[in-house]
């Protein structure tokens, strides 16, 4: 199964995927549960295509793109020089190029985040996860991911928003 909303990371160009490897688990299915229909709407297409245009005009998704094709580049090359100097000079040359990916790590969001309460009052007496938090909500506001991931949500819910008061509509 292939996800609506693909973005792209800096392994897209890569094969890394269990399916990828020799030897990869034989195929299997979870049986279903039950479920009811859920009679309302959203709408998919459209957040499809405001996902897929919102992330073509990201520089931070563009980056990491070039990224993963820069990477696949150098792995899939498999000659080089034996002469030691024009080795050493390749190895430089892709020092140098590399360092253009360097800004993929200075990403900032406008995401902010706080821990829970139950957690604050921890924090008087665990100073460790008090750092920890403090570094995973850093670490949260540079990801593009759960950015473009909280946007397509923010999506969906307009969507259903929408539909559900043109379904509530009296005539």
């Amino acid at each position: 199964m292939k996800s609506d909303v693909v973005v792209p990371d800096r392994y897209s160009f890569i094969d890394v995927g269990e399916k990828d490897q020799e030897n990869p688990l034989p195929w299997d299915k979870i049986e279903a549960v039950d479920y009811a229909f859920w009679d309302s709407y959203f709408d998919y297409d459209k957040t499809i295509k405001n996902s897929q245009e919102r992330m073509s005009n990201n520089e931070q998704l563009k980056l990491i793109e070039e990224n993963a094709k820069w990477v696949k580049t150098r792995m899939d090359e498999n000659i080089h020089a034996l002469n030691y100097t024009e080795y050493k000079q390749k190895l430089k040359l892709n020092e140098e190029e590399a360092k253009r990916f360097d800004k993929i790590s200075d990403y900032q969001t406008s995401l902010t985040f706080e821990s829970l309460p139950y957690e604050k009052s921890l924090f008087e007496t665990d100073s460790i996860l008090r750092e920890k938090r403090e570094r995973w909500h850093e670490s949260l506001s540079q990801d593009v991911y759960l950015e473009e991931a909280l946007n397509v949500l923010e999506d969906l819910k307009m969507s259903y928003a929408i539909k559900k008061v043109a379904t509530t509509a009296k005539d």
